[in-house]
Parts: structure tokens; sequence; C-alpha cells
């Protein structure tokens, strides 16, 4: 009879050994996980800077914070986005502002659309072909993530940490005729 309590008292702590060691890789994982994204959170702040620094957005600058930020403001949703979050500041260039990072009080300059020249994002403005900024934006660091298409237009989507540039390419001209420069947070499930 002695041998089986044995057995059994080793099987717990078998268990137990198990269940604690678990634990620990678990928080060992979370806690490298929350660097990582925290690394990839201030390396898309450098980022933005860089970007605000080498391109004309009318005056707007990407990320900077609305007048609306306040602790009483608190997002819904793309979908309840007043129009008072949306600023234009000169011809062809508009600005929406969204929660970044998603879960903060803090309305940002997330979304630039550009449609008119001189207004550019590293020099990369309307009327230009594809071919000839595909080179600069991997240059950049961005990398191409997606590729779609309409009956009147192309759309290609340039991705570095948590920007995104996306170009529109008229069917007809073969040239841009949007760009579109935004800053997500991955975590956030909204269109940006």
């Amino acid at each position: 009879m002695k041998p089986y309590i044995f057995i059994v008292i080793l099987a717990v702590v078998v268990i137990i050994a198990c269940l604690v060691g678990t634990n620990i890789i678990a928080e060992n994982n979370k806690a490298k996980n929350g660097e990582k994204e925290l690394k990839e959170y201030n390396e898309t702040l450098e980022l933005v800077k860089d970007i605000n620094q080498n391109s004309d957005f009318g005056g707007l600058e990407l990320l900077d914070f609305s007048s609306k930020t306040g602790e009483n403001q608190q997002s819904e949703g793309a979908s309840d986005i007043l129009p008072d979050f949306a600023e234009e500041a000169e011809d062809g260039v508009e600005g929406i502002y969204f929660n970044y990072p998603y879960d903060s009080n803090d309305y940002r300059l997330s979304k630039i659309s550009l449609t008119t020249i001189p207004y550019h994002v590293y020099g990369i403005t309307i009327g230009q072909i594809l071919n000839d900024v595909t080179l600069l934006l991997k240059e950049k660091g961005f990398t191409e993530q997606e590729k779609s298409s309409e009956a009147d237009a192309d759309f290609f989507l340039y991705r570095q940490h948590h920007v995104s540039i996306s170009l529109k390419i008229s069917k007809d001209t073969g040239t841009i005729s949007t760009i579109i420069v935004s800053v997500y947070d991955k975590l956030d499930k909204r269109v940006y």
C-alpha cells in the first residue's frame, strides 16, 4: 500500500511543478511581448517624426493631438467619429483624428489624405508613376502589404511598424491620384 501512496504523491508533485512551470513561461512570454510592443510603438513614433520632417501636409502633422483630447472623450468606434474630428488644412489635404494608442483618450491626427500637388510624403506627390516611388518606399523601410483593384483605380498599401502609406493609382493615367498616410494600432479593429 505504501508504494501506491508514494506514486500518488509523486504524481501530484509533478503535476504542480508542470503547472507552476507553465505559468512562469507564460508570464515570461507576456513580458517579452509587452517589451516588443513598446519597442514597436517607440519605433513608430520615431518613424512619424521622420515623416513629418520630410513631408508637406499643408500645415498638419501626423499624430498631432486634437484639441478635443481629454478624459471626457471616449472613442466608440470609427463609425462614431464626428465631422469635427476631421480637419482640412489646405485644398487637397484632409486629416482625421483617431485614438492612438487605441485604448487611450488621446485623439491624434492618425490619417492624412493628399489629393493635390505640392503636398507630398517623402517627396512622393500626386501625378507620379508608381514605379518611380516604389524604390523610395522600400529604401525608407516600407514593405508592400496589399494590392487591390476597382474599375477605375488600383490600390497599393505599404507598411512599416504602425504606419501605412496607401497609394491610389488611376487606371486612365497610370499615376498616383491619392496618397493616404495613416498610423494605426494593430490592436484596434477599426479601418484607417
